[in-house]
């Protein structure tokens, strides 16, 4: 369902949104509340890859640079290029590092997950990229 206008009406909670609407509207949001913590449960679940592409650009952008955010996310890709990666295992942590670091661990539940993932070579390139940034970044100061 596409919504007409910037000025048609929303029903309350968004009832006359999709799920991928309802989204967008409170990224929207926390992007123009400059909010200072930005917290997403499958933010890119409901959406085309078009969109999921936009969404991560979106989070990783200068609106949210000053914001912490939280991404909760089964998608490997989504997770990859964050600062740091929490697994959870039968609800408890079990693992919480670098995507570069948690990589480089044998036998470790991120490690596995991604060898499995089929986008393997992907994962640990784009891993190392900003792990490679941030060592760079970190350099510099």
């Amino acid at each position: 369902m596409a919504v007409p206008s910037l000025d048609a009406e929303i029903k309350e909670d968004g009832q006359n949104l999709s799920l991928g609407q309802r989204q967008l509207v409170a990224l929207a949001r926390a992007r123009v509340g400059r909010s200072r913590l930005v917290i997403m449960d499958e933010a890119t679940a409901s959406v085309d890859f078009d969109t999921d592409d936009r969404i991560q650009r979106t989070i990783r952008g200068a609106e949210l640079a000053n914001s912490t955010s939280f991404c909760i996310a089964h998608s490997l890709r989504t997770n990859i290029d964050y600062n740091r990666v929490l697994v959870l295992d039968k609800g408890r942590v079990a693992e919480f590092n670098a995507p570069w670091n948690l990589l480089q661990r044998k036998g470790g539940i991120f490690r596995s997950t991604c060898e499995k993932s089929g986008e393997h070579k992907h994962l640990v390139v784009t891993a190392q990229h900003k792990s490679q940034l941030a060592t760079a970044s970190t350099s510099i100061q």
